[in-house]
């Protein structure tokens, strides 16, 4: 098939680039701060929830557990009986005036966890300052990617499941869940929020404790103290050295099915061994470390 002269093109495509920038900045496309510059509600009056869903059919609540309704339900809240101006603030000018009330999604990241920090500086797995240390805050996410200002889900999640509102960003998980060898997520015993905290940024991963602790939480019997500790367990990566964390198709998720032991131990020749693992061949079972021999013989 003879290829087409794009020459003429390439002129063309600099004109239109130049059209669509022209026609964005006289097409109210504006940054955070020139939207703030139009708000024109700061001084207004507060007005009442029940005056703004008059108009606002849709998010009238339709149970106790979204925004709206909790704080206009919360006889200690600043902002009872004012459940939506709590986030959009005063409305009193925003009859007949769109730029009078606050439309949190026009916020950046940034103006969005100001906005939310008003109530949430340290509530349940949110504290501000160790939210300014997470990975979601570095890549500029914000409240809104994961929360609904109108979700009466858990947490006020966009998703009634906080586990595929974790796989619409982190799809590779979902495959690791299904392999073989997984922690137990799809069967409910455990969640993500298990072992991470969206929200924080104090250890490595947004894990809810430093990795190896993490693990010991539910097995315990591998912690020790040991008279003989497994050198991979107090150096190197610790548990994760022999051990995906999420799903792997080889038993106990470990990272290798047979020759695990000679990624380290490249002095032992295979062939002299029996059959099997090192541990499954009835030898080296106390492989996480033994209190009676230094070669974890059982």
């Amino acid at each position: 098939m003879p290829q087409r002269n794009l020459s003429w093109f390439l002129p063309g495509a600099g004109l239109l680039v130049l059209i669509l920038i022209l026609l964005s900045s006289s097409a109210g496309w504006t940054t955070e701060d020139d939207y703030m510059a139009g708000y024109t509600g700061a001084d207004a009056d507060l007005t009442g929830s029940d005056t703004c869903v008059m108009c606002h059919r849709d998010y009238v609540p339709e149970s106790l557990f979204s925004h709206q309704a909790y704080i206009d339900n919360d006889t200690g809240s600043e902002y009872y009986g004012f459940g939506c101006e709590g986030c959009h603030g005063p409305g009193g000018n925003h009859m007949g005036d769109p730029e009078g009330i606050i439309n949190p999604p026009m916020l950046d990241a940034e103006g969005i966890t100001d906005l939310c920090s008003k109530c949430h500086s340290n509530l349940r797995t949110y504290d501000l300052q160790e939210w300014n240390l997470s990975e979601h805050y570095m890549l500029d996410d914000s409240c809104l990617g994961c929360h609904g200002g109108h979700s009466d889900y858990d947490d006020f999640l966009t998703y009634e499941s906080s586990e595929e509102l974790c796989y619409t960003c982190h799809m590779e998980k979902r495959a690791e869940f299904n392999m073989r060898s997984h922690h137990p997520l799809d069967e409910g015993i455990v969640g993500c929020d298990s072992c991470h905290n969206p929200h924080s940024g104090v250890y490595d991963g947004q894990l809810v404790a430093d990795s190896d602790e993490l693990c010991f939480s539910c097995h315990a019997d591998k912690e020790g103290p040991f008279i003989y500790d497994h050198p991979a367990a107090t150096a190197g990566d610790g548990c994760t050295t022999c051990h995906f964390a999420h799903g792997s198709n080889t038993d106990s998720l470990l990272v290798l099915p047979h020759r695990l032991c000679l990624q380290c131990h490249t002095d032992k020749e295979p062939s002299i061994h029996h059959p099997g693992t090192c541990w499954s061949s009835g030898c080296h079972v106390d492989v996480h470390g033994s209190n009676t021999h230094p070669l974890f013989f059982d």
